[in-house]
């Protein structure tokens, strides 16, 4: 850990880089409409956070711009949401502020804090597209990358930084285009007139740095501004550290999603003794990972045939075990029975939005109107007035008007779903009471999958990250952030969901509807999309809030579904990126699980997305094993931890090939690097077998089955024909003369 950690005062983070079409804001919003992303300047927690903390005075907090560059009149902005056409309500505290630069150069924030006045920097880089939004410039540009590295070099008594600067693959920008600034933690004793910049390389004399240092840099090609890496960099023993790196156990992991009120198999029944008594079968998967949907107490479970089944991602307490579930000891010895078999366990972190039933939210409500209440499970009585006095009144997001059910200033809800009111992480206060219960459960899991992450300001992650790292360098998190957004690489998370590219695009192909190939450019998108090379993806083909594959391609009539399903899996196992099994997907749960009842069967002026996919969170099947099905995935699991090709850092290519159904067949190779192991996969998604043709210096040994898949056919020096059913891993001590141009 560097000395520049937000426990020992209220400084606002690393410094921030941005283009002239970029701004800090924070719509109240978050949605379609206005946006799939927010952030703001916050001043961070200082000290151990507490769990019922008391509002900061409105005073409490100041900002304001003490430096700007020349013809800027650039200032701090409490309510600057330009995504927002409904007025947003001022709660009249301004702790946090946004800011819209309207000049490049370098700005400095000053924010005067109860412990002190800190210092921020801002770096704006100039842009041709200054005038332009940002969302509309990424439509037509893609941003470059960097991935810094360091080392200590005695002869010159400075720290080297590089940082490896590289255009996206279908990038317009020239490579003299492309620059990279270095700044400082403001935090730190090291001055940026210290930092000597060569190109893209920094260097850094010794006798600047009294303490562990950060360093952070971002590129800039001329139009778009990259993710933004950091660097520690400690003096006394001459070392660096990747502080915005996953953790090493990550690289190889495969990750299994839990519905955790379907996982005993019947309704009702699932404890943390009954998920227990189940971690041996993980383990028996090949299972690195355990993530459980939501486990605190929530409204969803609490109601008979809730929407969309008894989810949890309703919170009504931050710090607690739902009662149905069990108690937090057993909570712990579970985790315990995953630890002495070598999983780790995920927590389902939801602070977007919390529960209607709240005690927080239920606390600034003053009066209801009880003739409003209906039969309808999901529809809670109006408001008719607020309690203003109330200390959590501030802690909910607002609009200045009110809403068909309740009184101004309405509070928002997560896409207008009003039994799940939105947190304000404008109010310090709030930020306080989620980081307390953030490391509550740090302590006692290995990682969270944060919900609606893009519902979130960066600025929390930011915090949020050094506050686990620093109990658990080892600790991960997995961002939800539809659609994906490189952003969320800069010191924030360490695995991101990919639903809007890799998922749609294999339910597509199990459809029928695409090609396999396409999945090639799925994995091409994220470079150009900008996520660096050392942040991880994530390869899911189903998840609880996505339709199951297998019911996809049943509903598309395509004969084999479940070989569909099989080879699915294959691609996310094999392509680059991190592997995720979606609870039952291994036992044919559409085929042998029982589906769960729609929350409003005889309605049809209602919807439940139950009732399109009735297997998305159905009961497990534990009576019933389809054998060789199962024993696909383990055996897949198996070859993708011992092969040294899969994971994360082999390179992906194309290969030359010919098959004789294309629109059926995947066909890619991975590469470990020079003098390392190479692998050819093929993938069919087809009901029968297909022939491909390969470069005869192709091993036609499958490594999946053990058997030689090679077929007689007319004789050629340079052709070798296989047989493949559904996956094939064939070595080659070679890729010359079998590459194509790499994708777009």
């Amino acid at each position: 850990m560097s000395g520049q950690t937000p426990h020992g005062g209220h400084h606002p983070g690393p410094p921030r880089f941005l283009s002239c079409s970029d701004c800090i804001v924070d719509p109240i919003f978050v949605d379609t409409e206005h946006g799939f992303d927010r952030d703001n300047l916050a001043p961070t927690i200082s000290g151990q956070p507490n769990k019922d903390p008391e509002n900061y005075d409105s005073d409490a907090f100041s900002w304001r711009v003490i430096t700007r560059p020349p013809q800027s009149t650039a200032t701090i902005e409490h309510a600057l949401s330009p995504y927002d056409h409904r007025e947003r309500y001022d709660h009249g505290l301004h702790n946090t502020a946004e800011f819209n630069p309207d000049e490049p150069g370098t700005y400095t924030i000053e924010l005067k804090a109860p412990d002190t006045t800190h210092e921020l920097t801002i770096h704006v880089f100039d842009s041709p597209g200054k005038h332009q939004k940002a969302d509309d410039i990424a439509d037509n540009a893609s941003p470059p990358r960097i991935s810094l590295d360091g080392y200590y070099d005695a002869e010159i008594e400075s720290f080297v930084i590089e940082s490896h600067p590289a255009l996206a693959p279908n990038s317009e920008a020239r490579d003299s285009d492309l620059i990279v600034e270095f700044l400082p933690h403001d935090a730190s004793e090291l001055d940026a007139e210290d930092i000597n910049i060569t190109e893209a390389k920094a260097q850094i004399p010794i006798r600047a740095l009294s303490s562990p240092t950060n360093v952070y840099a971002a590129p800039f090609d001329g139009q778009c501004v990259g993710v933004r890496d950091q660097i520690c960099l400690d003096p006394e023993t001459k070392t660096v550290s990747l502080p915005n790196r996953p953790p090493d156990w990550l690289d190889n992991a495969v990750i299994y999603e839990i519905f955790t009120r379907s996982f005993a198999g019947t309704p009702g029944e699932t404890t943390f003794e009954t998920l227990s008594k189940r971690v041996s079968y993980l383990n028996s998967l090949g299972i690195d990972v355990v993530w459980l949907t939501p486990i605190v107490p929530a409204w969803s479970p609490t109601v008979d045939r809730a929407p969309g089944g008894p989810h949890g991602y309703s919170a009504t307490n931050y710090f607690d075990i739902a009662d149905d579930l069990g108690t937090l000891a057993e909570f712990e010895t579970f985790v315990e029975e995953c630890h002495d078999h070598d999983i780790r366990v995920c927590f389902d972190l939801v602070i977007n939005h919390c529960g209607w039933p709240h005690t927080f939210f239920q606390d600034t409500v003053a009066k209801l109107d009880t003739d409003s209440d209906s039969d309808d499970i999901s529809t809670f009585p109006d408001i008719t007035s607020w309690n203003t006095n109330s200390k959590y009144f501030d802690w909910f997001d607002r609009q200045q008007r009110g809403n068909k059910h309740d009184a101004a200033p309405a509070q928002t809800s997560f896409f207008d779903v009003r039994y799940q009111p939105n947190l304000n992480f404008g109010n310090v206060a709030l930020r306080e009471h989620i980081l307390a219960s953030i490391e509550f459960w740090a302590r006692r899991v290995d990682g969270f999958r944060c919900d609606i992450a893009w519902g979130v300001p960066h600025s929390f992650w930011v915090e949020v990250r050094e506050r686990v790292r620093a109990q658990n360098s080892e600790f991960f998190l997995l961002d939800e952030a539809i659609p994906r957004k490189a952003r969320f690489a800069a010191s924030e998370f360490d695995c991101h969901f990919d639903t809007s590219g890799f998922m749609r695009s294999v339910h597509a192909v199990a459809q029928g509807k695409r090609s396999p190939t396409d999945l090639l450019a799925d994995i091409a998108a994220r470079r150009n999309d900008g996520f660096p090379q050392h942040t991880h993806l994530l390869n899911a083909t189903e998840n609880h809030d996505e339709a199951r594959l297998t019911y996809q391609a049943m509903l598309a009539q395509r004969p084999a579904a479940e070989k569909i399903q099989r080879a699915a899996m294959a691609a996310a196992v094999m392509l680059p990126g991190i592997p995720m099994i979606y609870y039952g997907q291994e036992r044919l749960i559409t085929k042998h699980g029982q589906r769960r009842e729609a929350a409003y069967p005889d309605d049809p002026t209602q919807s439940d997305d139950i009732e399109s996919d009735p297997y998305k969170r159905a009961f497990i099947n534990w009576s019933t094993l389809p054998t060789e099905h199962f024993a696909f995935y383990q055996r897949l699991i198996a070859l993708y931890h011992d092969s040294p090709v899969f994971g994360v850092k082999s390179k992906l290519t194309r290969v030359a090939h010919r098959s004789e159904t294309p629109t059926d067949v995947l066909v890619f190779a991975r590469n470990a690097g020079m003098n390392e192991p190479k692998r050819v996969i093929i993938i069919n998604f087809a009901e029968e077998s297909r022939h491909v043709d390969l470069r005869t210096v192709v091993d036609t040994t499958d490594q999946f089955t053990g058997n030689d898949i090679s077929v007689d056919t007319t004789p050629s020096e340079d052709i070798v024909t296989v047989n493949v059913e559904t996956v094939a891993v064939l070595k080659t001590p070679s890729l010359l003369g079998q590459n194509v141009p790499p994708q777009s």
